[in-house]
């Protein structure tokens, strides 16, 4: 949005009267950046990226571990690297790669196993992996306690969440769009035309970029 309009803002709005639809949409861009920054800044969402950071190594670690172990000249550790394996993967193998309420719920299964399943406990033992487990479970026990303290500073928050707000810009943007549109098709100035062609180019630009990142975003093969 904001690339529109510093395309739209190169003209005299004034002249070509769309300053009131710019205006309206700069408001809105504005809103979005402000509460954007606010929650970027909160001391709570630097502190859940670190909680997440800290439980994503964690299991990645326990993996590596008994990936390790599965190549050990000891068949009884091989044995319960492969329990403890099957029982992680069973919900996926790209865990740390899940929406953060998806991982939660994730770990705190593998956690629930680790800690009552008799087969998976002796493995535990047998590997030396306690510590590792109870790191885990720490971490993402201490992570969904924030989150939900996050979720409540935001629903506290008197600004409009940031979808909301971009569902208005997106209507907002299209209003101007059609003032365009409608004194392209009234007006004889040749500026109304090719400002409609600028911002069809880099509107579509976009939506080239988020169907990139979203090709992208989509789960693979990723490990763990």
């Amino acid at each position: 949005m904001k690339d529109i309009l510093q395309l739209v803002n190169l003209q005299d709005v004034d002249v070509l009267a769309l300053t009131n639809p710019t205006n309206e949409l700069t408001t809105i861009v504005n809103r979005i950046d402000s509460l954007y920054q606010q929650v970027q800044g909160s001391t709570l969402t630097q502190e859940i990226i670190t909680l997440d950071t800290r439980r994503d190594k964690a299991i990645s670690g326990i993996k590596m571990i008994l990936n390790g172990y599965e190549n050990h000249f000891n068949e009884a550790i091989v044995s319960a690297a492969k329990t403890l394996l099957a029982t992680i993967n069973a919900h996926g193998t790209n865990i740390i790669r899940k929406s953060y309420q998806e991982q939660t719920a994730i770990l705190d299964s593998i956690s629930k196993d680790f800690e009552t399943e008799p087969e998976l406990i002796q493995a535990i033992s047998l590997l030396d992996l306690t510590t590792w487990v109870a790191e885990l479970k720490n971490a993402n026990t201490e992570f969904s306690a924030k989150y939900i303290e996050r979720v409540g500073e935001t629903a506290a928050s008197p600004e409009n969440n940031i979808q909301e707000l971009r569902t208005e810009a997106s209507l907002t943007y299209r209003k101007l769009v059609l003032h365009i549109e409608a004194h392209a098709t009234l007006s004889e100035n040749e500026a109304y035309p090719t400002l409609l062609n600028e911002v069809d180019v880099l509107a579509k630009q976009y939506n080239l970029v988020v169907d990139n990142r979203s090709k992208s975003s989509t789960p693979t093969t990723e490990e763990v």
